[in-house]
C-alpha cells in the first residue's frame, strides 16, 4: 500500500506449525493441524522510503523445515528490489523467526543475505538469555554480519533518521524493540513480537514465550492505545489473518480493528 510517502509491502513467508521443540513447520491449506502445536504466520515486511529500502525482520531463512532466504529474496524481487537494493534491516530481537533471514549459507559458510545493508540491533540482544536453540542462532547472525561490518548497534530509544525511530520496549525479550516509521505526519508501527497479532490487541495475558509477560502486556496495552489516538498503522508479523490494521476505541470498551491489505 501507499502510506505518505511510503510504499509498504507484506512479504508472507508461509504459515507454520509450531510444536514444543520450536521446529517451524511449514503448513499448507488443508492439512490436520498437529496435536499440540501452534499455528502462526510469519511477515517480515519491506517498507521503501525517499531514502531507504528497509526490511522489518528478515524471517526464518534456513531455520524453517526444508527452506532458504528464497522466500523471502523472491518476495523482495516481485516488487522489483534485488538483494543489493536493501539500505537497511530493522531488527526487532534475534530470535530465529525474527532474524534468520538475514543470513544465508554457501556451501557451509555464513553470509550476510543483503550485502549493502545495515542491520540495526538493540545492543542487549547480542547477549540476552535466550535458550539454547535460539542462542546459536542468535550468534551466527550476530557474528556474521558483525564480520562483514554491517551491525550497526543502538541503545535504548531514539531516532536512526527522520523516518526512523526505534523503541526499547522490552518484554518479549530483555532488549525487544518496535519501530515507529514517519512520513508527512503518518506513522506506521511494527511491534515485532510484542504485538505480533491483530487477535491480541482485546486480550490481557501474560504468555509463558515473554521473557517478561506483564512488561509485554503494558507495552501491548500502549501501543495499541497510541495507534488508536494518532491514527497509526499497525504491522504484524505474525497474523495468520491480515498483516495490517488500523485501530479505533470501541464504544463499549476495548477497540476495533480495520483490517488492510498491504
Amino acid at each position: 500500500m501507499h502510506y505518505g510517502d511510503f510504499q509498504i509491502h507484506a512479504l508472507h513467508e508461509g504459515r507454520f506449525t509450531v510444536g514444543s521443540d520450536k521446529d517451524f513447520v511449514p503448513h499448507s491449506e488443508g492439512e490436520t493441524f498437529p496435536k499440540a502445536t501452534l499455528f502462526i504466520s510469519v511477515t517480515p515486511f519491506l517498507v521503501i522510503t525517499p531514502s531507504d529500502v528497509l526490511l522489518l525482520d528478515t524471517g526464518l531463512g534456513e531455520w524453517a523445515r526444508g527452506r532458504g532466504v528464497e522466500y523471502l529474496t523472491e518476495g523482495l524481487q516481485r516488487h522489483g528490489v534485488a538483494r543489493e537494493d536493501v539500505t537497511k534491516v530493522l531488527f526487532s530481537h534475534l530470535h530465529f523467526d525474527h532474524a534468520g533471514g538475514g543470513v544465508y549459507s554457501v556451501d557451509g559458510v555464513w553470509r550476510p543475505t543483503f550485502p549493502n545493508a545495515e542491520y540495526i540491533v538493540q545492543k542487549g540482544e547480542l547477549d540476552a538469555p535466550y535458550g539454547e536453540e535460539s542462542d546459536k542462532a542468535r550468534d551466527v547472525v550476530a557474528d556474521v554480519i558483525e564480520d562483514a561490518g554491517q551491525l550497526h548497534l543502538v541503545e535504548g530509544s531514539g531516532f536512526l533518521t527522520d523516518e526512523i525511530e526505534y523503541v526499547h520496549t522490552g518484554g518479549h525479550t530483555r532488549d525487544h524493540q518496535a519501530f515507529r516509521l514517519h512520513t508527512g505526519g503518518l506513522i506506521a508501527v511494527f511491534g515485532g513480537d510484542v504485538l505480533p497479532a491483530p487477535n491480541q490487541i482485546n486480550l490481557r495475558f501474560h504468555a509463558k514465550y515473554d521473557y517478561n509477560a506483564k512488561r509485554s502486556q503494558n507495552e501491548r496495552t500502549r501501543l495499541t492505545q497510541e495507534a488508536a489516538e494518532e491514527g497509526q498503522l499497525l504491522l504484524f508479523f505474525h497474523s495468520t489473518t491480515s498483516p495490517a490494521a488500523f485501530v479505533e476505541e470501541g464504544p463499549k470498551g476495548g477497540f476495533r480493528i480495520e483490517s488492510v491489505d498491504v
